[in-house]
């Protein structure tokens, strides 16, 4: 008999070692970001995506990996939308780039929207959430790995925690 999370990891219609993948991935990506200095003020240890992304600013443009801008390029055409409340309703409203939000900024806040839909459960069938496009949620899975896996290559400190062993 299949256990409750195995039940709700099979609803999201994705291959579970991909989902996986994310998860790890980005879990320590995460991490790395606070090991390396990139935090948010406070008591809480919370990474500070901006910060991180302004140490990137004109960087991607830069980058000759094709994997990489077939990704940025699906990121930025095919945004993950962002779950809200309307109403008494749960529903979805699209990801637009912020004015005088630049690339970097944007595309590393796309991929904690992929993050948050999938962790908070956006992703799950009805009623919690429609699952539209199963292949598309795959898309943006694999371009957010591909972002994240690009960054650390754009950041020394930041690739240094990630492989650091504990």
């Amino acid at each position: 008999m299949a256990s409750e999370a195995s039940k709700l990891i099979e609803s999201l219609q994705v291959d579970r070692c991909l989902v996986l993948e994310f998860f790890s991935f980005f879990s320590r990506f995460e991490y790395s970001l606070k090991r390396s200095g990139f935090l948010k003020m406070g008591d809480k240890a919370e990474p500070n995506w901006d910060t991180y992304a302004n140490s990137l600013r004109g960087r991607f443009g830069q980058v000759q990996n094709n994997a990489f801008r077939e990704s940025v390029a699906f990121l930025l055409s095919e945004p993950p939308k962002t779950q809200v409340v309307s109403g008494n309703d749960l529903d979805w409203c699209n990801t637009l780039q912020g004015q005088g939000e630049h690339q970097e900024r944007y595309v590393l806040r796309l991929v904690c929207t992929v993050r948050n839909n999938l962790f908070h459960g956006g992703k799950y069938p009805h009623p919690l959430g429609p699952i539209d496009d199963v292949a598309r949620n795959r898309r943006l899975l694999e371009a957010a790995i591909t972002v994240l896996s690009q960054c650390l290559e754009l950041s020394e400190s930041v690739r240094a925690a990630f492989k650091e062993m504990a």
